[in-house]
């Protein structure tokens, strides 16, 4: 082997390496929006690069195809085992990047090799030096297939993430085989190609690329449709996700405009009852005095006992501070009280806080309805619900807490406990309660504990106050 051998070789070598480096590095690019934090990205891209030059320079041979198919179950395992939340999406990101490499290297060869076929044979009718054409491979490697690999690749991930979006979400399985199923087409059709390529040069001796002009050109118009169809799916995916959460979003909206109906009707009829009370309370003033007068005593203690439980009844069994408020806590008592569950109540409203009352009687509503399901749900022998508010610096919290030994099961994506109610209008309970909390940059913490010696489900609503 002469100089010019060993450095055409050692230069083969570093293109390998940078190839796979370049690889990793867009690993790094696919699920940096995806891992929580951005070393994780880091390390997935490096095991992947690492792992994919241990399997090119390994003494056993492997089938390329073979290989990359490792390397996505590479990358698939690294992005899982730094970060074991939504499998689905990993699973679907790592057979994009499987696909996207082999499209987007699909297209650099072919580019590549017009460029360089068109350009080979003016450069042999000018010079034959060695050196100029060691410094031809060099440029044709790293800067025609290196650096177009890079941009290609880089490109068609960004494209992906612009049509999937850059955030980490559930998936079910429908939903990652619709989003799957394109770069598998794509890759098992790329691979049935590749294989019968193979079988035609082996019985022929010539290669299928010689013999028919046409057929890169052909299979990079197959190439760019598979991902063009890659593209379309991810983004007509995420327009049908987002109508979604906008269809969600206004239920939402609507189940806090009945809610809000069904306050003011509440309100207006304790204030109807209070006003007939004031305006009859002249006529039962000079009832009270005729009898007393007349030495009915005995029946002037019974009118008096009937006058105690009509201005009760017409009155808030409970006294929070605002009349909203009012009406909604006396409600749920008496619901609670028809079904047997003890209520603790020490809530106070956040007079001057900018809080709106509004939003308060969501919260309120919400929450406590789902905490008498809840104990309905479990039929607890002792069932209490418990509500407290208070304050914390700028923080206004509110706790609802209700007896529950059942196992607490949390959604991933949205960090709330997983619904089993299938009525249409279900589910929406503590979303709204989330809704409400983030008009006031706070949030929702739910979870199973140990509240008061005993095992309680406690949501805590934290709302920031002026």
């Amino acid at each position: 082997m002469n100089n010019l051998d060993l450095y055409y070789e050692i230069f083969s070598v570093i293109d390998t390496i940078c190839h796979h480096l370049i690889d990793g590095y867009c690993c790094v690019i696919l699920a940096r929006p995806f891992l929580d934090r951005r070393k994780k990205a880091w390390l997935t891209g490096g095991v992947y690069a690492v792992s994919m030059i241990f399997l090119d320079f390994m003494p056993w041979y492997i089938n390329p195809m073979l290989a990359y198919t490792f390397g996505a179950m590479i990358l698939f395992f690294s992005m899982y085992l730094t970060d074991k939340k939504y499998i689905a999406q990993k699973f679907f990101l790592g057979i994009t990047f499987f696909c996207l490499r082999w499209q987007s290297y699909r297209i650099v060869i072919y580019l590549c090799n017009e460029v360089i076929g068109f350009a080979t044979p003016f450069f042999r009718s000018t010079t034959t030096s060695e050196i100029f054409w060691l410094l031809w491979f060099i440029f044709t490697t790293f800067l025609g297939y290196g650096l177009l690999s890079f941009l290609f690749l880089s490109g068609a991930i960004k494209c992906v993430l612009w049509s999937y979006g850059r955030g980490r979400e559930h998936m079910d399985g429908k939903e990652l085989l619709l989003l799957s199923m394109p770069s598998l087409s794509g890759a098992v059709s790329y691979g049935v190609i590749r294989y019968y390529s193979y079988i035609y040069e082996r019985d022929a001796g010539k290669s299928v690329y010689d013999l028919f002009g046409s057929h890169d050109f052909i299979l990079s118009l197959f190439t760019l449709l598979s991902f063009a169809v890659i593209v379309v799916t991810t983004y007509v995916f995420r327009q049908w996700k987002t109508k979604q959460e906008e269809d969600r979003q206004r239920d939402i909206f609507s189940r806090q405009i009945q809610d809000l109906e069904s306050h003011i009707s509440e309100t207006e009829r304790l204030y109807r009852d209070i006003r007939r009370l004031r305006h009859d309370m002249g006529n039962h003033l000079m009832t009270l005095q005729h009898l007393y007068t007349q030495g009915e005593s005995e029946a002037a203690e019974a009118y008096t006992t009937s006058l105690q439980e009509e201005i009760q009844n017409a009155s808030s069994e409970i006294i929070s501070g605002n009349p909203v408020t009012d009406v909604i806590l006396s409600d749920r008592k008496k619901e609670m009280d028809e079904k047997g569950i003890t209520f603790s109540c020490d809530f106070h409203y956040p007079n001057g806080s900018g809080i709106n009352a509004f939003d308060i009687s969501i919260i309120l509503n919400n929450g406590l309805s789902n905490a008498i399901e809840a104990i309905e749900r479990e039929c607890s022998p002792t069932p209490h619900i418990s509500l407290y508010s208070y304050r914390m610096k700028n923080m206004y919290v509110i706790e609802i807490a209700n007896s529950y030994t059942g196992e607490l099961k949390t959604d991933e994506q949205g960090g709330l406990p997983v619904t089993t109610k299938e009525d249409e209008g279900h589910g929406f309970g503590l979303s709204s309660i989330r809704h409400a909390a983030h008009k006031y940059l706070g949030d929702v913490a739910i979870g199973k504990e140990i509240y008061e010696q005993e095992d309680r489900c406690v949501l805590r609503v934290m709302l920031q106050t002026i």
